[in-house]
């Protein structure tokens, strides 16, 4: 059997879970639970009401009360009829007869194609022939009469209490190495994930905190309960920026969320785990810097060659279909680009020299100017010029606003 509390005090909640485990929170004026097995406690449904409605007086809440053999009958009830309200099993349909339509949770369009066919109490709408009802509404209209029936079988959807994944621990002395550190984090990790496991959770953000003025955050690309992987992200980050001072505390705080659940393609190629992949870059991070390691993206402006490294995408994506396109010369970037001396003669260059790249300018094509984000600190202005060399290899040079030239790349 279902109870449902509905009115308007905050510790509906409270109530509930005075009486059983399984709550749960429809909306701030709405809880529902079970009250199955509370017979031998109480005695009867009437008797668990009157407990019920005792213990709420003393907490200082005021609601509706109802007790029936499904969630959507015992919340319609509760919603409809004030006090207390107990609907025996294979009562429902003859209980919520008298209870207008416009109660039921649906959606504007459907209460008035209901009132236009006559249908004002969920009594009339029991009525209705099932087929019919079906042909006309679809599974929707199934639905609504079964609730107006009273033969809904809804499961509770419970609400698990909020839970801390910390853990934190202090030292008699103050520890200045980072091994014996380590150590006990790795002890704490192997703690909370063991918990996150047991609560179907995994953690996306590791919170380090060794001092009042040492916290260290570190976000994941994907949620991890691994021990181990965890433990190689901490440790890594630890030793490229160890404290500067020394530690009396540790604490480990874990920010749970859902697990990633992927499903491989047969055809697929095999990529490595994403927990690997994020050590082997927290590597790279440490021995080449955190600016020179992810995913190069364009940026969104006409300086030329602007990009920037984001962190590397772990979610898997379709791949793009491709899509016939002219065929164009391919510039090669040279990077950095190369220092040049150009001889110029009528506003031309006519020749090129540079530690890569010299020769005379046999055509040229250009100027052409360029500038933006003037309104920056990284304002550009730039004069360009295609060239073609006695080699035939073709160029591209440019020269800033400092008169130093350069050469931008080479055309394929």
């Amino acid at each position: 059997m279902i109870a449902c509390l509905y009115g308007d005090s905050p510790r509906l909640a409270v109530l509930a879970d005075r009486f059983s485990p399984m709550v749960e929170t429809v909306s701030p004026a709405t809880v529902v639970f079970s009250v199955d097995g509370l017979g031998s406690l109480f005695g009867s449904f009437h008797q668990i009401a009157a407990e019920i409605s005792r213990r709420g007086v003393e907490m200082g809440v005021h609601a509706s009360l109802a007790i029936a053999t499904n969630k959507s009958t015992a919340m319609l009830a509760a919603r409809c009829y004030s006090g207390v309200t107990i609907i025996a099993p294979g009562e429902e349909a003859d209980a919520l007869a008298d209870i207008p339509v416009a109660a039921l949770d649906i959606s504007p369009e459907l209460l008035l194609k209901l009132q236009r066919w006559g249908i004002r109490t969920l009594g009339g709408l029991a009525a209705l022939p099932e087929i019919g009802v079906v042909e006309r509404l679809g599974e929707t209209g199934y639905q609504l009469r079964r609730m107006a029936l009273g033969q809904t079988a809804e499961p509770l959807h419970l609400s698990l209490p909020a839970e801390e994944y910390s853990l934190h621990q202090e030292f008699d002395d103050p520890v200045e190495l980072l091994e014996p550190i380590i150590f006990v984090i790795s002890a704490q990790l192997h703690e909370l994930t063991a918990k996150l496991e047991r609560n179907g959770k995994a953690a996306r953000r590791v919170i380090v905190t060794l001092s009042p003025d040492f916290i260290r955050t570190l976000d994941l690309p994907v949620p991890v309960r691994d021990p181990a992987a965890l433990l190689k992200q901490v440790q890594l980050s630890l030793e490229a920026k160890p404290p500067q001072a020394p530690i009396a505390v540790v604490r480990i705080t874990l920010d749970p969320v859902d697990p990633r659940v992927t499903q491989s393609g047969l055809f697929q190629p095999a990529t490595p785990e994403p927990e690997k992949l994020q050590t082997l870059l927290s590597r790279l991070r440490a021995l080449a810097g955190a600016d020179r390691v992810g995913t190069p993206e364009i940026l969104n402006t006409h300086r030329p060659d602007a990009y920037r490294l984001r962190p590397c995408a772990f979610e898997p994506a379709e791949p793009a279909v491709s899509k016939s396109r002219p065929l164009r010369v391919a510039l090669r970037y040279f990077r950095p680009p190369l220092a040049a001396q150009v001889t110029m003669r009528n506003n031309s260059p006519r020749r090129v020299v540079s530690e890569r790249v010299r020769g005379a300018v046999i055509h040229s094509a250009g100027p052409w100017r360029s500038s933006g984000d003037w309104w920056t600190d990284t304002a550009w202005t730039r004069d360009e010029w295609d060239i073609v060399l006695e080699d035939r290899a073709v160029y591209r040079i440019y020269l800033t606003t400092t008169q130093k030239w350069f050469l931008h790349g080479s055309y394929d």
